[in-house]
């Protein structure tokens, strides 16, 4: 599997397919090491249409933070691109990816293994997995969002959150 140079993209609406799962199964099996866990986070891991972007999170042990970013950036993963990115004590490295012909964008989140986020994303992938109204209710906040013309990412992204901080307190963590 080859890391193809990022590409910032426009917010827009691809509903959901099973294609996402195969490209994050892929994508785990390359980046997963004996060391790192990499697992699917966001919303092509919860069946919910959006941007198509593939969020991943390749957790790390005993302060290996440095050892994990050297080792996704040696696959070919870049630095965020944005005016705003995540700090460097958890920060995100992207990329592309062609699978059956087709680009994927990739966000791979650096999180550290059994840390309060982590158990958030497990624990928000799994509430909205078994809650068919939230999800289709995140997707309704997505296509509005978008029908405000609101198509920058980042911008986009502050727009989504009030919904995703909701579901969170509503989540026994």
């Amino acid at each position: 599997m080859k890391i193809l140079k990022y590409e910032k993209i426009e917010a827009s609406f691809k509903p959901w397919n099973e294609d996402y799962f195969d490209v994050a199964k892929a994508l785990i099996e390359f980046i997963s090491t004996k060391e790192f866990e990499v697992i699917h986070i966001g919303s092509t891991s919860f069946m919910v249409g959006g941007k198509g972007i593939i969020d991943l999170s390749i957790l790390y042990k005993n302060n290996d933070l440095n050892k994990a970013i050297n080792h996704i950036k040696s696959l070919g993963f870049q630095d965020q691109i944005s005016q705003n990115p995540f700090p460097k004590e958890r920060p995100r490295k992207d990329g592309i990816v062609i699978f059956n012909n087709s680009k994927y964008i990739i966000h791979l989140h650096v999180i550290e293994n059994n840390s309060l986020e982590h158990i958030k994303q497990i624990k928000y992938k799994e509430y909205m997995l078994s809650n068919p109204s939230a999800r289709k209710e995140y997707e309704n906040k997505k296509l509005e969002i978008l029908k405000k013309g609101i198509i920058e990412q980042e911008e986009y992204g502050k727009e989504k959150s009030p919904f995703v901080k909701s579901i969170i307190t509503k989540i026994d963590i």
